[in-house]
């Protein structure tokens, strides 16, 4: 998204919005905001930098608060949401999918009934390579998008894709969805119960929450080169990618006996499930 429109999409929510309306401003460089409109009490431009360097054109969008004065660089601000409130339920209400989910998790994290690319909660859904947003024949390093064949080594992407415009559930499914981060599954994992099973001829894990609610995770596999095993095991993106390995990213894994948490190479297709914060 053009970053002064972004800006301006704020600026137009602040002034126009519902007033109870929370605004999401999500930035490429993994730091993002949430303001509540009613507490916004101005928008304005700076052409002074976060380093106090004045520029000839405005650099810095302010927002005011009764809280103070948050700081953003234009370009790095990546999308504006605005979140209207999405009814959530412990299980699918119809077949109209997806439905948002509320396993009663501490952070209040709310969790999508199906994977990205599937229209019911069994289904496999797309594979996607990790901050690209659509799915591949073959999946390699030789055509992963953010992999620099010169030196070797991935492009950063940030230290948090949720929300912009490589995260692949904020982009097909828009609104306040996102990929989860890697907080968000190890929370799921510390506070949920998980039952391998089997829904309509597909395995994978039913998971209840605190609430009572459930979601169902097909154990869809992921997809090396042309390669795909399917039914044994689940491989979940996280939007986080490893603090040390900056070719691998954090996933939610699972077999039959065991869930937790593994790291990938970012040029598999792996599964996504998205998240409501």
């Amino acid at each position: 998204m053009n970053r002064l429109f972004a800006s301006l999409l704020l600026l137009s929510g602040v002034l126009c919005g519902a007033m109870a309306q929370p605004i999401y401003v999500y930035r490429n460089d993994g730091e993002n905001h949430v303001f509540q409109k009613s507490e916004v009490e101005e928008i304005a431009y700076s052409k002074e930098d976060l380093d106090g360097l004045t520029h000839e054109d405005y650099v810095v969008q302010e927002v005011r608060t009764s809280q103070g004065t948050t700081r953003i660089p234009l370009a790095a601000i990546d999308s504006v949401v605005f979140l209207r409130e999405i009814p959530s339920y412990l299980t699918c209400p119809d077949d109209h999918h997806p439905h948002l989910i509320d396993l009663g998790l501490p952070s209040g994290t709310k969790w999508a009934c199906c994977n990205i690319g599937a229209t019911t909660p069994e289904e496999y859904g797309g594979y996607y390579a990790w901050g690209e947003t659509s799915e591949k024949d073959y999946y390699s390093w030789d055509n992963y998008a953010y992999y620099n064949s010169s030196s070797g080594q991935c492009i950063s992407l940030g230290s948090d894709i949720a929300g912009t415009s490589y995260d692949v559930a904020h982009v097909q499914w828009g609104g306040s969805w996102v990929m989860p981060s890697h907080d968000q599954q190890r929370e799921l994992v510390e506070h949920c119960s998980r039952e391998w099973t089997t829904v309509n001829g597909v395995n994978g894990v039913k998971v209840t929450g605190p609430s009572g609610g459930q979601i169902f995770l097909p154990a869809a596999g992921y997809r090396w080169d042309d390669d795909l095993n399917v039914g044994s095991y689940g491989t979940y993106w996280s939007s986080t990618p490893h603090s040390d390995r900056s070719g691998s990213t954090y996933n939610l894994f699972f077999r039959s006996s065991w869930w937790g948490w593994e790291y990938f190479f970012r040029n598999d297709g792996h599964s996504v499930r998205a998240v409501c914060p």
